[in-house]
């Protein structure tokens, strides 16, 4: 019985190291497996996390562009508003300064009068300056150095209107 009994119990032996080969490979398989379904669910995971990040995308860059046209209907308008505050600012300016321009050919009117006044005015002097000349030759035929003086007087005199 002892050989039966030994062959009984390598069998055993052997049925039992195949149950725990069994086992072990069913856990490694289960581990296996684990590792799969986990995999899978994050590739669903971020199937669906770049499909949001697309989506976002996609609607900011709808959302940009339509922005930008906003910005680029917004800048015309103030464009228009701008050309048109410019416009009016020159057409009163414009009118300021010819405004401006009459009272100055108004003032040089008066002025053109005061250049006739001034001729008008030496014209006097000279013929003053010859009656000087006039009283002061027959006051003093003796003296001659007086009316060098008095000519150099007159000289100074017609110098200085003239500049005036």
């Amino acid at each position: 019985m002892s050989a039966e009994k030994k062959a009984k119990e390598a069998m055993d032996l052997k049925e039992m190291a195949e149950k725990a080969s069994d086992l072990a490979k069913n856990i490694w398989l289960a581990g296996l497996g684990a590792y799969g379904k986990a995999y899978d669910e994050a590739q669903d995971q971020y199937d669906k996390v770049t499909g949001k990040v697309k989506e976002a995308e996609q609607k900011a860059e709808k959302e940009t562009a339509n922005l930008f046209e906003e910005l680029i209907a917004k800048g015309k308008v103030l464009e228009e508003e701008t050309q048109s505050k410019l416009s009016d600012a020159k057409d009163k300016a414009s009118t300021s300064l010819e405004d401006r321009l009459s009272q100055v050919k108004d003032n040089l009117a008066f002025t053109s009068k005061s250049s006739e006044l001034d001729g008008q005015l030496e014209e006097i002097a000279s013929k003053l300056d010859l009656i000087l000349d006039a009283v002061s030759a027959s006051k003093a035929p003796a003296k001659k150095a007086p009316a060098k003086k008095a000519a150099a007087a007159t000289a100074t005199r017609t110098a200085s209107t003239a500049k005036a």
